[in-house]
């Protein structure tokens, strides 16, 4: 699949994704990079750091994936269970100090 990556220093890559670790580090092959200077170059293949990246950009295709789909049911259950923690739990809820006798 086609992807677009633009690292932190601005450069961007747009490249077949070949692999992807849990790190984030990505191989691409058949990759056109611009340079922050708008300079354009072709390379064969790349690796690129994730640490070092900014955003990866998926193909419009992917939009209505099944994974993407549990991904947005998970994030509004932590969204609601954060929720009712900011509601406090009585006078002793997570974060407040207990006043000490004498």
């Amino acid at each position: 699949m086609k992807v677009t990556i633009e690292m932190k220093n601005g450069e961007t890559y747009r490249g077949l994704l070949i692999n992807a670790e849990e790190t984030m580090n990505l191989s691409l092959s058949d990759v056109v990079r611009t340079a922050r200077n708008g300079q354009v170059s072709n390379l064969q293949s790349v690796y690129l750091r994730g640490s070092a990246i900014r955003f990866i950009a998926l193909p419009e295709l992917l939009r209505n994936s099944p994974i993407f789909k549990k991904v947005s049911q998970l994030k509004k259950k932590f969204a609601d269970s954060a929720a009712e923690r900011r509601k406090g739990n009585g006078d002793f809820g997570a974060g407040s100090k207990r006043k000490r006798d004498g």
